[in-house]
């Protein structure tokens, strides 16, 4: 679990705390009251490169009475033309009632299917969760390694560990498609076969009329 020192603020002046590398937050939460905090401009860009928006971070925030709380970032408010860090918020959630989180998917492995020319279609970047929070994770991994050519990945050939997706199992999370020039190519191979097997049903036909034509001519003659 990663660690953020921060420290407890009285309300006052957010401008001329960036001024001198600070940001403005605060943590809140169902059994906690609603506590402002400083917190480090250097260290919330290191946390940040290190989490994702379903990681258990500890909080520890220093004042009259240090304290340390189990977070989630909820919130970050960004300045629209530098892309600075504003304000952040962190929730501290119940830790013995389930909460509703999306986790990010990370695709791992190298695809068969990609190799044979196809292409490798994530249909969810996050997957809801419903779980403890303790129980969390990070992200959810999944290996495409051994996908083919129009091979899945579905809800349920998925490990969650101990939260439970809010998803039905038979619900489609990655999948190998062929590229469009391909798909054509396969539909003409499919177009000129169905033309083959059309003309040699033809020639039969063909033949077993000639036949009964041939037959008919030669009981008029007689």
């Amino acid at each position: 679990m990663h660690t953020l020192q921060v420290i407890e603020r009285a309300v006052g002046n957010a401008r001329e705390l960036r001024r001198t590398g600070f940001v403005p937050g605060v943590v809140y939460g169902p059994s906690i009251e609603s506590t402002p905090i400083t917190i480090g401009k250097k260290d919330l860009q290191v946390l940040f490169s290190q989490i994702t928006r379903s990681s258990l971070i500890s909080l520890a925030i220093k004042g009259e009475e240090s304290r340390e709380f189990d977070v989630f970032l909820k919130v970050v408010d960004y300045d629209p033309i530098t892309d600075e860090p504003l304000h952040v918020d962190f929730y501290h959630p119940d830790v013995d009632s389930p909460l509703k989180l999306h986790v990010p998917v990370k695709t791992v492995g190298e695809c068969e299917g990609i190799k044979s020319g196809g292409i490798l279609n994530v249909q969810f970047n996050t997957i809801r969760v419903n779980g403890l929070a303790k129980d969390v994770p990070a992200l959810i991994t999944i290996d495409v390694s051994a996908l083919d050519m129009g091979d899945s990945i579905y809800v349920r050939d998925v490990d969650f560990g101990e939260v439970e997706p809010m998803l039905p199992p038979d619900r489609t999370i990655v999948t190998v498609i062929a590229p469009r020039g391909l798909l054509a190519e396969e539909e003409g191979e499919e177009g000129e076969e169905d033309e083959l097997a059309e003309g040699e049903e033809g020639e039969v036909v063909e033949g077993d009329d000639g036949e009964a034509g041939a037959e008919e001519e030669a009981a008029a003659a007689e």
